[in-house]
């Protein structure tokens, strides 16, 4: 090979490798975290500001209840997926819907989470 072309196809290489390296480490999309809660979880704070402490996380969707090992008073709840809302029961057996990427706050005792692959309550 003359060396004229080997530069030429040295040049044609280094461009081929220029040119798919961005595609390469380029990232993918990166969902958000709130308040301390990552994502993708559903969590309850102490009381009704979700800047008191997280007392539960939850990740799982299904099809039943999740019952939180210490029910509160006075909660909030900070649901991260970007898809799926979340189900509140309450211990009067009131059941109220967090949307995805939303957040609620009551005075009643919270008792359970369902998390629901739905993308609207």
């Amino acid at each position: 090979m003359k060396p004229w072309m080997r530069k030429f196809v040295g040049v044609i290489g280094v461009t081929a490798a220029a040119v798919t390296i961005p595609v390469a480490v380029t990232p993918s999309a990166h969902a958000d975290s709130a308040y301390g809660c990552n994502y993708p979880e559903v969590c309850f704070y102490t009381d009704t500001h979700v800047q008191s402490a997280i007392v539960a996380r939850f990740k799982v969707v299904t099809s039943s209840w999740q019952y939180l090992k210490y029910p509160n008073t006075n909660y909030a709840v900070v649901n991260t997926r970007n898809d799926d809302v979340a189900y509140v029961l309450n211990s009067s057996g009131t059941v109220n819907c967090v949307k995805p990427n939303g957040s609620y706050s009551s005075a009643e005792r919270v008792v359970a989470v369902r998390i629901s692959s739905r993308s609207t309550c």
